[in-house]
């Protein structure tokens, strides 16, 4: 069940980086949104500024002064989107939070629906994309594919087509405060729980203004990362590979020997020898990149450094 207060306070999570032409409306819509609850009596928005370098944090800080209900975190650097939400739940005060990004693609008003799912004590209420606009076919693709590999390797039940857009009770906020890793995958620690969990479709918006902060490469880094902070599959991978390498080239030798002694001709050829060397250095290389990134992520965790650094809080 639910931990449901008296209070009915909903806590609302949304990081910032180099949003100033989206605060405004994206503040605006929430108001507007939160003012029709009916469960929540009351509501904090949370603005969590990730280093920002644009004008933001001024934004913020003059919406602040009118709106005691405007709370901001400003990091003292850039430390991420991860870190950014993190810093968002663990200091929030409410009996449920809800997270969105400050981009517009995700509805606000869609948090009607999330207050309605968490009354029949739903613990994890997500927003799901039934569609979404204005983007590439490959974005589209290497996002479809992302979801069935990570949930292969990691045993995770993380549903498909979703982004951070969800609404966490209690409960829920409780397990991800304990979790003690310094190098997050907020939506991979929140399906980790096995909370009950029900969707919400909605149609995934063009960004109002602005650039996305994630390209190819950066998603392609985030999605590595975040796989083998949850698995250690990659490297049982690389095991049996190596594995079914070893008795190919075995049999291999052996059938050279056998053809040779029988007297057929065996075919040589440097083409095919470059090809499988170069092939062999190629996996090679890969595996140790793998296990370059296990280590690295040992490294980060037994530094034991925080996971961002507060410049200043306001509203709280």
């Amino acid at each position: 069940m639910n931990d449901i207060k008296h209070t009915n306070l909903l806590s609302i999570v949304t990081p910032i980086f180099n949003e100033e032409e989206n605060i405004i409306t994206h503040y605006n819509e929430l108001k507007k949104v939160l003012s029709n609850l009916k469960f929540f009596k009351n509501y904090e928005l949370i603005f969590v500024n990730d280093g920002s370098y644009d004008n933001s944090i001024n934004i913020l800080k003059n919406i602040a002064i009118n709106d005691p209900k405007l709370k901001i975190i400003s990091f003292i650097k850039n430390f991420g989107h991860e870190a950014a939400t993190t810093a968002g739940i663990n200091n929030s005060s409410g009996d449920a939070v809800v997270i969105i990004d400050g981009d517009l693609q995700d509805p606000p008003e869609l948090i009607l629906e999330f207050e309605k799912e968490y009354i029949n004590n739903i613990d994890i209420v997500y927003g799901q994309r039934s569609k979404r606009l204005k983007e590439s076919w490959l974005k589209k693709i290497t996002s479809k594919a992302f979801y069935p590999i990570f949930k292969i390797l990691t045993k995770i039940d993380m549903p498909k087509d979703t982004g951070d857009f969800c609404l966490l009770s209690k409960r829920a906020i409780n397990i991800f405060n304990q979790l003690p890793e310094k190098s997050k995958f907020v939506r991979g620690l929140i399906y980790w729980s096995g909370l009950p969990k029900k969707s919400v479709l909605f149609i995934r918006r063009q960004r109002n203004a602005g650039k996305t902060k994630y390209n190819y490469k950066k998603l392609t880094i985030f999605a590595l990362e975040n796989i083998i902070s949850f698995s250690t599959a990659p490297i049982y991978f690389m095991i049996f590979f190596s594995l079914i390498c070893i008795f190919a080239c075995f049999f291999g030798a052996i059938s050279a020997i056998v053809f040779k002694i029988m007297g057929f001709v065996v075919m040589t050829g440097w083409t095919s020898l470059i090809i499988s060397m170069l092939f062999l250095f190629a996996v090679t290389f890969f595996f140790l990149g793998i296990i370059g990134l296990y280590i690295g992520k040992i490294f980060e965790e037994i530094k034991q450094r925080p996971t961002y650094l507060i410049d200043e809080k306001i509203n709280f």
